[in-house]
């Protein structure tokens, strides 16, 4: 499995123990430090675990580069992903390598569902959605995207086949690699929670608008015409939609200091896919006029 991890040397031991209290127990760790600046090598070092191979980069280059530089190194037949702020559940592992087991050899990857912890809220909650399995290279080109690579176990030689994660891309990196490797491997899924993601731990992409607004248009530039093509027009704003929504949606509900001049951009995201929900637009109002605390005060009220 592929850890990229930067600056986490506070969380990172709570991902690896979910590692080793998984039920199947064959596996390498590949732990990618992306140039951190804090103790997270000393302690992996001091760890001295004998199925923990580390490696640090020499500069900061993001997740994408992290994850390729790990996938160079794989020696397993299958690869899987976790972000150093999640934590798998027990039984991940063994309940995905027996999707291979019993799948068809054009199987590619496997995924599943997730419990939700929301630092700020403290509340976890489970995130049960609507799954697909076998061919779903069209769901993924509607927008369909499990919310976090943590959750998937994916062939190696599917994510040879496709030269591993966009290195150009900034944001909706993993919607992109199931894009591509469902145009020629069918998916699984595990129809119970295999994971634990934490959201709004302060340095994540989802509190970082420009970063996520100049992902966004990256990754519209990149499969327009695709989509246009098999889906069509309605396609192409279909998928405008559900990136705008995950974009926009968790950065209103815990908008960062400095969203408040970036209000206008966001506007524009929601005028252009032609958004009918009335909330955002009045939260959004409120941050311009009010500033983005005005969001935890009210929260603050209504609780």
């Amino acid at each position: 499995m592929i850890i990229p991890t930067y600056n986490r040397d506070k969380l990172i031991l709570k991902a690896l123990d979910s590692i080793f209290n998984q039920t199947f127990k064959d596996f390498e760790i590949l732990i990618i430090d992306d140039a951190s600046t804090d103790n997270t090598e000393q302690v992996i070092q001091e760890m001295n675990h004998p199925q923990i191979r580390y490696f640090k980069l020499e500069k900061n280059g993001g997740q994408c580069i992290a994850r390729n530089f790990a996938l160079q190194h794989v020696k397993g037949e299958f690869v899987a992903f976790l972000d150093s702020d999640d934590e798998w559940l027990p039984e991940k592992l063994e309940k995905q390598v027996a999707l291979f087991d019993n799948g068809s050899d054009r199987m590619g990857g496997a995924y599943g569902n997730s419990y939700t912890t929301d630092a700020i809220k403290d509340e976890t909650v489970l995130i049960k959605t609507e799954n697909y399995r076998g061919n779903i290279h069209d769901k993924f080109l509607a927008g369909f995207c499990p919310p976090t690579p943590s959750m998937f176990m994916v062939k190696r030689e599917a994510l040879e086949r496709v030269n591993g994660f966009d290195e150009k891309l900034l944001t909706f990196v993993d919607l992109d690699l199931w894009m591509r490797i469902s145009e020629h491997y069918d998916f699984d899924y595990v129809d119970d929670p295999v994971i634990i993601k934490y959201e709004q731990i302060g340095d994540q992409y989802v509190n970082n608008f420009n970063k996520r607004y100049k992902g966004y248009h990256l990754f519209m530039k990149k499969w327009s015409i695709v989509l246009k093509e098999k889906r069509g027009k309605m396609g192409v704003l279909e998928m405008r939609r559900h990136l705008v929504y995950a974009l926009v949606v968790p950065i209103l509900d815990h908008p960062p200091a400095n969203l408040q001049r970036e209000m206008f951009k966001l506007f524009g995201l929601l005028f252009r896919i032609r958004s009918t929900r009335m909330r955002l637009y009045t939260k959004s109002l409120a941050i311009l006029l009010f500033g983005p605390k005005i969001i935890y005060r009210v929260r603050k009220i209504i609780s």
